[in-house]
């Protein structure tokens, strides 16, 4: 059995079908493709930049991130605090 072989058209479009959101399984039946091939091709011509990222950069994008959290958690403990102490009865109360 020889092997068919598809334009680069073609194959872009269904790269562009697949990254608009279709299943690369979807977009394989429905152009009478194997889903391997489909697949094949998006890691070929794929414009969307994976998920994934670069490992370092979501490391130091993480690290960044669990500081604010730490930040943020830190305010949010000391307005808890000031609001106990505020709201205790007999506390003199500046005007």
């Amino acid at each position: 059995m020889s092997q068919q072989k598809y334009d680069e058209p073609f194959r872009r479009s269904a790269v562009q079908l697949v990254e608009s959101g279709q299943s690369g399984a979807q977009v394989a039946r429905d152009l009478g493709v194997p889903a391997s091939q489909v697949y094949a091709w998006c890691r070929k011509y794929r414009t969307v930049p994976s998920t994934h990222g670069n490992a370092s950069e979501n490391q130091s994008e993480v690290a960044k991130l669990r500081k604010e959290l730490a930040l943020a958690r830190m305010e949010l403990d000391i307005l808890k605090k000031a609001v106990t102490i505020f709201s205790q009865p007999g506390v003199p109360r500046s005007r």
